[in-house]
């Protein structure tokens, strides 16, 4: 067997992107510890596990330089209370014109942060299967070898990490147990597509393992005992795959690529439950937009009038959107109506302003917004300390919708979108008789309402993905995001970015 170049996971725990990710890996210092004796101990596995999956939940979540956040407004989930992070230049009004992201500045946080945030737990995760390879280690409890169970949740992790890798960027690097650290180069810098399929080959190997073996999970890994059996995580990796195929395409033009018989498969084992993390009292830095944007906190952002606009009656003058240039500093919208019961529950008319800022008229009004998200934290206080929405079952469930849909199973499709749609919204307008594209427009509407403000990042995938016209990215959206330059300069690549004039559409100016 090659000699692999095992990285410490202490390395990635501190990493801070001063320098590209791979360089100087293979430099020995004689000051630390072998990696055979930081990870040669298989009993210390679960609890690096458990780390992974805090790192996961944690980077996905919070600000960490406004990355996932700066999806939200990109895809107008939400509005910016503040300028931070640049926040307000991606959200779409009148006479304004989107940015490109700024891919020159090796000091910028976005994209810079989710990439190396991303590498740095693959790298730990990587780690740990390759050890158990190379020494060929085995996990005992009870003095059975249950090796399997570290492999399962390793393999799960890898594939997660991966599905959001191929989600996010056009390109990046395939790093495996396999790969030899020492010897990466630009040729191994891979397109998106090949990323989600390293993302399903490793959550394949999980599902496997998980049909294969009975297992109880270790603890403490997600609130709520998500994971805590091999069912669980087995459904949960069903639903990250589904993700992974659904979720890939950047246009309306390639959704047709999408094999929905294959997310069908995945999705038809999805989430019996939500998901949800833990966030600890660490300050607003580990928020997520949920947290910061309930009735009772300091409102980083709003609900975005788009959505607004969307679930109230047509021509509502509480809900104009995008708002016209002339409308005066520091008006307020009159509240909206709704035949959905959510518009005044989940989304809560607020015209109060209680903002970082001092107000929400930062940079012009044109970004603000009268409701306040009311769901999707279950904290209740400033700090955002408790539980929080990670992923929800309705986004299992509406995703089981839009593959029963376009595999020709309308009346599954019908069923499941009424879950949230009559039960929680109290409407009653999509039935047997109803058309497919009425179906369809009912599904990326419930998308919106119900999955847009857990994880930030899933209403910009529905927007990039979405056939239907009016529910698109805006002109000069971004639609996925450029290696960083810092990766680029190292391996003498130029820079490159999205966004901006560079993908103006009209079609989609409103």
């Amino acid at each position: 067997m090659r000699k692999i170049i095992y990285i410490s996971c202490i390395i990635f725990l501190y990493l801070t992107a001063c320098e590209p990710y791979f360089s100087g890996l293979d430099i020995k210092n004689d000051h630390q510890p072998d990696i055979a004796t930081v990870m040669g101990d298989i009993n210390q596995y679960p609890s690096l596990i458990g780390g992974a999956y805090n790192n996961w939940w944690h980077h996905m979540l919070a600000a960490n330089d406004g990355d996932t956040w700066t999806f939200a407004t990109n895809s107008d989930a939400i509005t910016a209370g503040a300028g931070n992070w640049n926040l307000p230049a991606f959200y779409y009004r009148r006479d304004y014109e989107k940015p490109m992201i700024n891919n020159t500045d090796q000091n910028a946080g976005f994209p810079k942060t989710l990439w190396y945030n991303h590498y740095g737990k693959i790298s730990t995760v990587r780690n740990m299967l390759a050890m158990i390879q190379e020494k060929e280690l085995v996990y005992r409890e009870d003095n059975k070898d249950q090796t399997y169970k570290i492999l399962a949740n390793c393999y799960f992790l890898m594939g997660s990490f991966y599905t959001e890798l191929s989600l996010l960027f056009d390109k990046c690097f395939l790093i495996t147990e396999e790969t030899d650290l020492r010897n990466i180069t630009a040729e191994d810098i891979k397109p998106a597509s090949e990323a989600k399929d390293l993302a399903l080959d490793y959550l394949d190997k999980c599902i496997e393992i998980c049909n294969t073996q009975s297992f109880t999970n270790f603890s403490g890994l997600l609130p709520s005992d998500v994971v805590g059996n091999n069912t669980k995580l087995r459904q949960f990796a069903n639903f990250m795959a589904a993700r992974a195929e659904a979720y890939h395409p950047r246009t309306k033009e390639e959704y047709a690529s999408v094999d929905w018989n294959k997310v069908k498969g995945y999705i038809d084992d999805g989430l019996a439950v939500d998901i949800k993390a833990l966030l600890p009292l660490q300050g607003w830095e580990v928020w997520s937009y949920a947290a910061a944007s309930w009735p009772g906190g300091n409102q980083w952002g709003r609900v975005g009038l788009r959505v607004i606009n969307m679930m109230a009656e047509p021509g509502d003058p509480g809900a104009i959107w995008p708002l016209p240039t002339d409308f005066g500093q520091g008006a307020t919208l009159p509240e909206a109506s709704s035949p959905d019961y959510r518009l005044g529950t989940d989304f809560q008319y607020f015209p109060d302003v209680n903002s970082p800022t001092g107000g929400l008229t930062y940079d012009g009004y044109a970004k603000y917004s009268s409701y306040v998200l009311n769901r999707f934290s279950e904290t209740g206080q400033q700090s955002g300390e408790g539980e929080l929405y990670f992923f929800t079952k309705a986004e299992s469930d509406l995703l089981y919708a839009e593959a029963a849909l376009q595999t020709s199973e309308n009346s599954k499709a019908v069923e499941l979108v009424n879950l949230t749609r009559v039960n929680r919204g109290k409407l009653n307008d999509i039935d047997a008789t109803s058309t497919k594209d009425e179906i369809l427009e009912a599904i990326y509407y419930e998308r919106f309402v119900e999955c847009g403000y857990a994880y930030t990042v899933t209403p910009f995938y529905d927007r990039r993905r979405t056939p239907i016209d009016k529910f698109q990215l805006t002109t000069r959206s971004f639609r996925q995001l450029p290696i960083p330059v810092l990766e680029l300069n190292f391996y003498d690549i130029q820079s490159y970015t999205f966004g901006g004039e560079q993908d103006r559409n009209d079609k989609y100016e409103f």
